[in-house]
């Protein structure tokens, strides 16, 4: 009797040992798939600053940073602009030229209008990342600024 009972105490801490086990290379993985998809997003967001580019391939990363917005739950507020979380809420601006001046713009009053207009007017300009800032917090990208130029 009590080598059975000496057996079923080993089965029992040996279950409860693979289950923390199996529940910390779970909450592992998870973190490390994580983190590979906010560098990837960075590493995205960084290449967009070494490249001047035109209104049409800004249009493209308008849309992405709205899926990833989207798609990690980012509220808006009542005028339908994405709301800075401190962790993983991506702004962007641009700063088109107006007269002799440059005029700053949130992306999501353009998208919320629909891109047609944007593309109609600014399909050939020309703009460039001016400034890239981080969420202190996870170091995500936090915004951006693209400024558009005469080049």
């Amino acid at each position: 009797m009590k080598v059975y009972y000496m057996k079923n105490k080993i089965l029992l801490i040996l279950i409860i040992f693979i289950a923390i086990l199996a529940i910390i290379t779970y909450i592992i993985y998870n973190y490390r798939i994580n983190l590979q998809e906010r560098q990837k997003i960075n590493n995205e967001y960084i290449t967009y600053s070494k490249a001047q580019m035109l209104g049409t391939e800004l249009v493209s990363i308008m849309n992405r940073t709205q899926d990833i917005n989207t798609k990690n739950g980012i509220q808006k507020d009542d005028d339908g602009l994405y709301i800075d979380n401190g962790e993983n809420s991506i702004k962007v601006y641009l700063k088109l030229k107006y007269e002799d001046d440059y005029s700053t713009l949130e992306i999501e009053k353009i998208l919320n209008a629909g891109t047609e207009n944007f593309i109609k007017n600014y399909s050939t300009a020309s703009f460039k990342c001016t400034e890239i800032t981080y969420h202190e917090k996870t170091g995500n990208v936090k915004s951006l600024t693209f400024t558009e130029t005469d080049d």
